[in-house]
């Protein structure tokens, strides 16, 4: 978490000459668990149409399996960095792909339902790199926390559209592919970016 602190302070001290991008959306890991993302990054031109971005962000995601009765909670504190070149570019509409690295911390939490120790017994078991991340309504393994921290890739492709000189909305798509399969994530970042030019 230090890291993370450490980055957007960071970027809180880049020049204005880059560019100000803020996010949100809705993102979904392969575990079914979805929510709301929050990102901030800055952009800088490298030349022509080739761009860089530092990005960082936070993912709070939430599954409810009524099927064993338990919820998941997944949070994901995250650093990026892209490279990305624009493919389609006109007055009023940019499209600029980003692929890059990203490293993500996460913190699954899982609680079942009551009762506890009584039949029938309920499990739900997902499968990780390290070990499984086991909910059990037995035992006292009602509730469960895993925590890990890794390597992925990051694919956005984006679309801006112009709103004034200064200022475009942005949809994007992305995929987030991780070192530990299990953390893969994908959705759709929607937001502003303030442009300098």
């Amino acid at each position: 978490m230090k890291t993370l602190f450490t980055a957007i302070a960071l970027l809180s001290l880049i020049p204005a000459f880059s560019q100000l991008e803020i996010s949100t959306g809705v993102a979904v890991n392969k575990n079914d668990a979805m929510g709301m993302p929050v990102h901030a990054g800055y952009e800088f031109q490298i030349s022509n149409r080739l761009y860089t971005k530092s990005q960082v962000g936070y993912k709070r995601l939430r599954h409810y399996n009524d099927y064993v009765g338990a919820t998941l909670r997944v949070s994901i504190g995250e650093i990026h960095q892209t490279f990305s070149y624009q493919v389609v570019k006109r007055k009023r509409y940019i499209f600029q792909p980003n692929l890059g690295l990203n490293y993500r911390f996460y913190k699954w939490e899982g609680e079942m339902d009551q009762p506890y120790n009584a039949l029938p017994q309920r499990a739900w078991v997902i499968g990780t790199r390290e070990k499984n991340f086991v909910l059990n309504s037995y035992d006292n393994g009602y509730s469960n926390v895993y925590k890990v921290s890794n390597l992925g890739f990051s694919l956005q492709l984006q679309s801006q559209f112009k709103l004034s000189d200064k200022l475009w909305l942005h949809l994007t798509p992305f995929m987030e592919p991780d070192y530990d399969r299990s953390q893969n994530t994908g959705g759709c970042y929607i937001g502003v970016i303030f442009k300098s030019l």
